[in-house]
């Protein structure tokens, strides 16, 4: 600076010098002020270098500052980062503090480094559009100025996966079974909720549909109606605010199911009868097909396949008194396993009734309903055996239950039979040929002139027949009221 004032003091003195010197050589000046050039050529020319020398050094003391670099700040966003590249308009290098922004919110203040800065964007933003706003300080305004820059970028949804299994290895066809999902998503935000619609298909047809909870898992209950052998659905999760939709495969390996074999003939069946054996093969959720043989006492009767329903007959001609066999065997089809079974049909000959002219008597009004097989009149202290309605046995005299312990009426059904029973509730008392129908209350042999505890009392021949003649399932009808 000392020299700059330096420089401008010698050019003022110069001009002064040549002021002076045109004064003294030319003639005074005009009216308006203006010196007039006076001389020789010689004394014109070093006039006008005189001045060219004076304009030279005014010129150079003037000092020149230089403007500042105009710094220009480009934002961009990949790979979850923010990147902010400084550049100059002179190319110098720039150095400062970048401060970044995300959707308005201070992210982090950066020093610049080889020209830019960077930070990583905050975890956690919601699923969509946002903006990462910078801002460049100088660390040397005189020499770069500062900047601003702006870029958007999207949160996308995170890519989703399904875990999906049944639980165990295998199922049954016809069992019932869950499907056990759980939806994951990768990169979204820790506790995102991932609740949404999941479906599992074959191929189109909906087996079974429900919600994931926000964790993303969900288990659907469903029947299992497929084949025998591997099937593989498919598993569509339709995605939620925070994870985008994906399917999943899931194999199923079914094996075969077992079967009931139900076999029944017709009550009150003589010898001589012919007897109809049906077969009923009970399988679920659909009826079983496949073939049947049915055999009685070793022999085939019967052979072929079931109806829709499952069912098949066969008949026994002729049968004898006494027990017989019956075998069925069941091949099975693809859903369900073979399987066999077997009952015993008993044909027993008719009991001669010691009381033909009681029978006779007691059918004109017969109030005992024709589908049972033993009837008692409590009021008239008898019992009979029936078939179809038509009195076989009896009437027979009974006792039934003392004042405080009376027998029940109504319809009840065999449920238990015991040739030599003894009474657990008072002291082994011996009860022979009982047939329980109502809980613990049974014919049996015992005293006819002595009331019971509730059962119904016979004599021993009676109590002979009812045991032999009477079945479980066999319906009881008792009704009156005891005269005791």
């Amino acid at each position: 600076m000392v020299s700059t004032r330096w420089s401008r003091t010698v050019g003022i003195v110069a001009t002064g010098a040549l002021s002076l010197a045109l004064v003294a050589c030319g003639p005074a000046s005009n009216e308006s002020g203006s010196l007039q050039s006076v001389g020789t050529p010689a004394q014109a020319a070093a006039t006008s270098a005189s001045s060219v020398v004076s304009q030279s050094s005014t010129a150079a003391s003037t000092p020149t500052v230089a403007a500042p670099a105009t710094a220009t700040l480009a934002v961009s966003v990949n790979g979850g980062a923010a990147l902010a590249q400084v550049s100059t308009s002179s190319g110098v290098p720039a150095a400062g503090t970048v401060s970044f922004a995300v959707d308005g919110a201070p992210a982090g203040d950066v020093a610049v480094s080889g020209n830019q800065a960077t930070i990583v964007i905050p975890a956690g933003l919601a699923v969509g559009d946002h903006t990462v706003t910078a801002r460049f300080v100088s660390a040397d305004t005189l020499t770069v100025t500062g900047a601003d820059g702006t870029a958007t970028f999207a949160v996308a949804k995170a890519a989703s996966s399904i875990t999906a299994s049944m639980g165990k290895d295998s199922i049954r066809y016809g069992d019932q079974a869950s499907f056990d999902i759980a939806v994951q998503a990768a990169g979204a935000p820790a506790g995102a909720d991932l609740t949404g619609h999941v479906t599992v298909q074959d191929g189109t047809e909906t087996i079974e549909e429900g919600d994931t909870d926000a964790a993303g898992q969900v288990s659907l209950r469903f029947l299992n109606r497929a084949d025998p052998g591997a099937k593989t659905y498919t598993v569509t999760y339709a995605g939620s605010a925070a994870a985008e939709a994906s399917t999943a495969p899931l194999t199923v390996q079914t094996t075969q199911t077992n079967v009931d074999i139900s076999v029944n003939w017709a009550d009150g069946i003589k010898p001589g009868d012919n007897a109809t054996i049906t077969v009923d093969i009970v399988g679920t959720p659909d009826s079983p097909t496949g073939d049947v043989t049915i055999a009685y006492d070793g022999t085939q009767i019967g052979a072929g396949p079931v109806d829709a329903n499952g069912k098949i007959s066969a008949t026994a001609t002729a049968v004898t008194a006494g027990d017989h066999q019956i075998k069925v065997s069941y091949a099975g089809d693809a859903r369900f396993e073979a399987n066999t079974a077997t009952a015993t049909l008993t044909v027993k000959e008719p009991v001669a009734n010691p009381n033909a002219a009681g029978a006779a008597a007691a059918q004109a009004g017969n109030p005992c309903p024709a589908a049972a097989s033993a009837c008692v009149d409590l009021a008239d202290e008898q019992a009979w055996l029936q078939s179809g309605g038509q009195i076989t046995y009896g009437p027979v005299p009974i006792t039934s239950g003392k004042s405080g312990a009376r027998t029940r009426d109504g319809m009840f059904s065999v449920f238990w039979r015991d040739k030599n029973h003894k009474s657990s509730l008072f002291d082994d008392a011996p009860m022979p040929n009982s047939v329980f129908f109502d809980n613990d209350i049974a014919f049996h042999q015992g005293s006819l002139s002595r009331q019971s505890n509730g059962c119904i009392h016979l004599s021993w021949n009676a109590s002979e027949t009812f045991f032999d003649t009477l079945s479980v399932g066999d319906r009881v009808y008792v009704w009156g009221s005891a005269p005791y």
